[in-house]
């Protein structure tokens, strides 16, 4: 009898500890769309991180992966960014994996997704033509869908390789459907070099804030690729290099030579997204406007003064004893301020040894980025 009861209650702590896991783990679900613009079901991977569903005061940075029938694409890009791109993971993201589909019968692809109807050549094969519906799907079906059903930030990412990378630059010119894009080896000679003509006329002046990172292999070099191809990238990559770009537009080139097309994508990934993430750490901020913001800080475990410190003056600018916030009863703070947003903070309670951790909200700094969810309820271990 003794031994069922210590057997019950390990097999008790074990289920305990496996819930408590569960938890936090991440999740990937698929969500099939019936979209008004195709005549098939649209697939789509949707990424959560770790403690997604306790953090509900944290807003998240959403990134579109393009090419995500290809599932280690997809999975390779949120597998980099909660290992490999952080020196602390207190950063985290949803990832969304837009698939583009075989379907031989009705002779479409992902160039159909990809390519618009040409202008300046003639192609024989079917397989193009359909790119203004798929942003069209993008912009009117599925962000709208991912930031009512998700904690989304506002804030958005594009990642294509090849012509998923064409295509990422096109919606920037045509569309600005995202805010940052990260494009490996793209095609840019296509069509007489429209995605390149695109892109290089592309005005970056009197725009957002805007991280573009832009990459080939080894077909920037005399390999098999055609002439066509390599000669519209080092335009592109002339127009960067010699280009007066505002501040505010951060462009990275880099390339790859000893690869191949396709092996580039784990060290260009591996690169973009460590650049990314330093990026995004501190948000640049672009609108001068004040938004009113109200937070309140509740846990048994406070007692005396609690302070606000964050990325702005009216926060003291990370000083640790920043803006005295005022007590409501024994274990609830709160406060009012005037701030610019994006803005991170943190609470402590004088110094950074004595850091408030949050438990409803991301590891480290806690962040508010739009105008419609500035009030807050934190709560403490």
């Amino acid at each position: 009898m003794k031994k069922f009861k210590v057997l019950t209650i390990l097999l008790f702590a074990l289920i305990v500890s496996s819930t408590s896991l569960a938890q936090q783990v991440a999740n990937v679900e698929t969500k099939t769309f019936k979209s008004r613009y195709f005549s098939f079901d649209r697939e789509v991977l949707i990424y959560t991180p770790e403690n997604y569903n306790e953090a509900t005061q944290s807003e998240y940075d959403v990134i579109y992966v393009f090419d995500a029938q290809a599932r280690s694409f997809f999975d390779l890009v949120h597998a980099l960014l909660h290992y490999n791109v952080q020196e602390q993971n207190d950063q985290n993201f949803i990832v969304v994996g837009v698939v583009s589909p075989f379907m031989p019968e009705i002779e479409y692809h992902r160039n159909n997704d990809f390519l618009p109807i040409p202008e300046y050549t003639t192609l024989s094969t079917p397989y193009y033509g359909k790119s203004n519906e798929f942003k069209k799907f993008i912009k009117e079906e599925l962000m709208p869908y991912i930031n009512t059903h998700y904690q989304t930030s506002g804030h958005t990412l594009a990642i294509g390789h090849s012509l998923g990378a064409s295509f990422a630059l096109d919606v920037l010119v045509t569309d600005e459907l995202f805010d940052d894009y990260i494009a490996i080896s793209p095609n840019f000679a296509w069509d007489k070099e429209r995605f390149a003509r695109g892109f290089m006329q592309y005005d970056f002046n009197n725009k957002k804030p805007r991280y573009i990172y832009l990459s080939m292999a080894n077909e920037s070099e005399m390999t098999g690729w055609p002439t066509e191809w390599r000669l519209a990238w080092r335009k592109v990559k002339k127009f960067v290099e010699t280009s007066q770009l505002p501040q505010y537009v951060q462009i990275k080139i880099s390339e790859f030579p000893a690869l191949e097309h396709n092996k580039t994508i784990l060290p260009a990934l591996l690169e973009a997204l460590s650049d990314y993430v330093k990026y995004r750490q501190s948000p640049i901020i672009s609108d001068s406007t004040l938004y009113p913001v109200h937070i309140e800080l509740s846990g048994a475990s406070l007692r005396g003064d609690v302070y606000i410190t964050g990325s702005q003056s009216s926060l003291c600018n990370w000083n640790p004893q920043g803006v005295k916030m005022k007590q409501l009863n024994d274990s609830t703070y709160s406060i009012d301020l005037q701030l610019q947003l994006p803005v991170d903070f943190k609470f402590t309670q004088g110094s950074w040894e004595n850091q408030i951790w949050i438990e409803n909200g991301n590891a480290g700094n806690q962040r508010i980025s739009l105008p419609s969810k500035t009030t807050k309820y934190y709560k403490t271990f």
